[in-house]
């Protein structure tokens, strides 16, 4: 857990709602069967509980396949193929179980995606068609074959990668999960366009190998373990204040979000007329989703209005949203009441600007002199105003990082929220 709690990508993407995120819950179910099925030194299994075990094990491998993301059958061979070479379950039992799981899926999947489509659809089964079958995934770039091992294994699991190679020296049952990982990896990397994502579901297997290796670290009893113990566990906890950093950096990344909450904060109350409001192309892809919309039937979330509008109320005129891309010319915008947009120059004749809203724009290095001048006096400050501090911690470190560190976050406007001329 606390390897887990230092990786900033697997916390981030846990809560996103992607199909690998779906996928990965599966899985790691999965995984508890799969190692439910092994036995231990303070734990013995019968072969048919082991048996029952990795039926399980395919159902849910299956299913995952099937209904969110085709990779996780590359990822269930070798794990099917190694159990069935160590004799722990037979093919005929595991050919009858896939197939009847697979049965299942399909036709759960089918069901569900022809309703949302309005059409006979299996979503994945298309996926899996377009980009391995026709090979189109090659159109969303192409990276070399070793990125990966080289590149986004060492990103994303970060201090865990070499913990748990390690791990394989020091206990050779772990061998046994990272061995299927590594063969699923590999057979990915054949296909050129790689992200991440599609990996993801080796890492709760690398936090297992790390988490073995600093167990087996931590019952060695001479100096040298312990020093290391010590220094494994503060790159850890430098690792876990990165991860805090990059979550702090990584929020300003979604401008649109933040644009169309404040668009309602600012004129939500006033606004007399149903307002229209367009969403630009940045907007959209910077957190301006359907979750942040209100409607005529939606209880509003708890925004911080003045208190004639606490507790949240009922909304009477509705808001409508649209993020039509085909809008050229300004008399296409003559509909809307509110733009969020990432050209505010081209609207200025017909709309003008409530507020402007600023995104992540990169890392900036300050001069030692600037540094010099200004932190032994907001130092000062920080030191004399200690009931401001308690009271506003956030704003408070953020200033005295921004005084004090020679690496600052730079920020520049991404959207601009805008009101037609006259609309009231």
């Amino acid at each position: 857990m606390v390897v887990s709690a230092s990786q900033f990508h697997w916390l981030f993407y846990a809560g996103r709602t992607l199909p690998n995120t779906f996928a990965l819950a599966i899985v790691n179910v999965a995984y508890s069967f799969w190692m439910k099925a092994s036995p231990s030194s303070y734990q013995t299994i019968t072969r048919r509980a082991t048996e029952r075990s990795l039926l399980r094990m395919i159902d849910c491998l299956v299913f995952a396949t099937v209904l969110f993301r085709s990779e996780v059958l590359i990822l269930m061979g070798p794990i099917v193929l190694l159990e069935l070479a160590m004799t722990r379950i037979s093919f005929w039992r595991t050919v009858q179980e896939g197939i009847m799981a697979g049965v299942v899926s399909v036709a759960i999947a089918v069901a569900i995606d022809s309703w949302f489509w309005q059409t006979w659809m299996w979503a994945e089964g298309a996926v899996f068609w377009f980009n391995a079958i026709e090979g189109k995934s090659v159109a969303w770039g192409v990276s070399p074959w070793y990125t990966y091992f080289l590149v986004l294994l060492p990103k994303i699991a970060g201090l865990a990668l070499p913990l748990a190679l390690a791990g394989t020296v020091v206990e050779q049952r772990l061998r046994r999960y990272l061995l299927p990982a590594g063969v699923f990896v590999t057979l990915y990397s054949f296909l050129g366009h790689k992200e991440w994502r599609f990996v993801i579901y080796v890492v709760p297997l690398l936090n297992l190998g790390a988490a073995i290796t600093l167990a087996w670290v931590l019952k060695r009893k001479t100096i040298a373990y312990k020093l290391l113990a010590v220094a494994l566990f503060g790159a850890i906890g430098l690792n876990f204040i990165l991860s805090v950093a990059q979550s702090a950096i990584s929020s300003l990344n979604y401008p649109g979000g933040q644009a169309l909450q404040r668009l309602h904060e600012l004129d939500l109350h006033q606004f007399a007329a149903a307002a229209t409001v367009h969403i630009d192309g940045a907007a959209a892809e910077t957190g301006c989703s359907r979750f942040g919309e209100i409607g005529s039937s939606a209880t509003l979330p708890t925004f911080s209005y003045d208190a004639a509008h606490n507790p949240p109320f009922l909304l009477h005129q509705p808001w409508t949203y649209s993020k039509d891309e085909s809008h050229t010319h300004r008399r296409d915008y003559v509909r809307y009441t509110h733009l969020l947009t990432s050209q505010p120059t081209f609207h200025k004749e017909d709309f003008h600007i409530l507020e402007q809203v600023d995104g992540y724009a990169g890392i900036q290095r300050l001069p030692l002199s600037q540094i010099k001048e200004s932190c032994p006096r907001v130092i000062k400050e920080f030191v004399s105003t200690v009931s401001t501090v308690i009271s506003n911690p956030k704003e408070s470190v953020a200033a005295l990082w921004r005084a004090c560190s020679p690496l600052q976050v730079k920020t520049e406007g991404r959207i601009w929220i805008m009101r037609r001329h006259g609309a009231m």
